[in-house]
């Protein structure tokens, strides 16, 4: 039961590294993440997280500018990503 425990708080711990997210001028964001569960999909993920979470301090949402994924494995079997993006109005969604 020991082991079981510990090998999921070592997961949880290892799953991925943000950055903080950078201004990069005229409204555009950056923020990076390294995942080395779920390969660039899991740092995708982890970057529209903190991207939203970022926007969600105004009331806003992030809007996808674009992706740069960096090529290779780190040494310790990481994929990292970068998103550029930038808060936009949250959509206001009616019934027709």
């Amino acid at each position: 039961m020991k082991s079981v425990t510990l090998t999921i708080v070592l997961l949880l711990a290892g799953c991925a590294h943000t950055s903080q997210v950078q201004d990069l001028g005229n409204g555009m964001h950056a923020v990076t993440a390294s995942a080395n569960l779920g390969g660039y999909t899991g740092s995708h993920e982890e970057t529209i997280s903190q991207a939203n979470d970022f926007c969600d301090k105004t009331g806003q949402t992030a809007a996808i500018e674009s992706f740069e994924d960096k090529p290779g494995v780190s040494p310790k079997g990481e994929q990292t990503s970068t998103l550029n993006f930038r808060c936009t109005a949250r959509p206001v969604l009616q019934l027709r």
